[in-house]
């Protein structure tokens, strides 16, 4: 490309987003849907999908301001290696890591924030939340679902990808269910969950098992509702499962 022909598209970029940037109070009336519509209309990290998406970490985060917070997150290109679906695995493959705020997070293309979710078992029951409209991922109000959560800038060890995502499983164990590690007598990590199934895409799942020493534990959120299930009882309640908790059920717990 000229000189003059980058910067003929230099100066078409700039009107475009002053153009959006004229029509800021208009956007402002728009819904989530609505700009994520409009956002599509551009290439993905385009300057005009990037302020759009700016838009759309405001609205989130008046929705829901815990989205102000600052998680980690994998960039999609760096996941090329990991399978689509379910894969059995122990251990994470290196992969960099970087931090940013998630509200300008959710609903990216191009990026996923990794998520512990945990299979807690005492003995032949197994420990299961009911999320409520409240909770930090609305996309799963109303379903049963594992423990787990995003991994924040407080979990983070550079260089260090594994014992990040433990540290935000430790936090989010004791968070959500006052699960502290003299109550584990084994963790184990047990696979990836790889998706694009709608809230999945933002996603990506690192599957653990932990074995308690005492089924003395309840939900410590007024969103979440704690239930010991037998693995009888989720045949029973497969349908109302998160589709990451279908996953490991079927893959994990009724495979035994």
């Amino acid at each position: 490309m000229t000189n003059k022909e980058m910067m003929y598209s230099s100066n078409k970029k700039n009107e475009a987003v002053q153009f959006l940037k004229n029509d800021e109070d208009f956007l402002k009336e728009k819904s989530l849907e609505e700009i994520l519509a409009e956002r599509s209309q551009y290439p993905v990290e385009s300057d005009e999908w990037e302020y759009l998406n700016k838009f759309k970490s405001e609205i989130l985060q008046k929705k829901k301001p815990s989205t102000a917070e600052k998680i980690l997150y994998f960039k999609e290109a760096d996941l090329d290696s990991i399978p689509w679906g379910f894969s059995k695995v122990k251990n994470l493959p290196l992969i960099d890591y970087e931090i940013e705020e998630r509200s300008l997070l959710e609903y990216h293309p191009n990026q996923r924030h990794p998520i512990p979710y945990v299979a807690v078992r005492y003995e032949e029951e197994y420990f299961f939340i009911l999320r409520g409209a409240g909770v930090g991922e609305s996309r799963l109000a109303g379903r049963k679902g594992l423990l787990g959560g995003h991994v924040g800038e407080i979990d983070a060890v550079p260089g260090d990808i594994q014992s990040s995502i433990e540290n935000g499983l430790w936090r989010e164990l004791e968070e959500e269910a006052g699960i502290k590690a003299e109550k584990v007598k084994k963790l184990e990590m047990k696979g990836i969950i790889k998706s694009n199934d709608g809230v999945d895409s933002d996603h990506l799942g690192i599957i653990y098992e932990i074995e308690l020493n005492s089924k003395d534990i309840q939900s410590e959120e007024e969103e979440l509702t704690g239930i010991w299930m037998t693995k009888e009882e989720l045949k029973q309640h497969f349908d109302a499962l998160e589709s990451w908790s279908k996953i490991v059920v079927s893959n994990l717990i009724l495979s035994d």
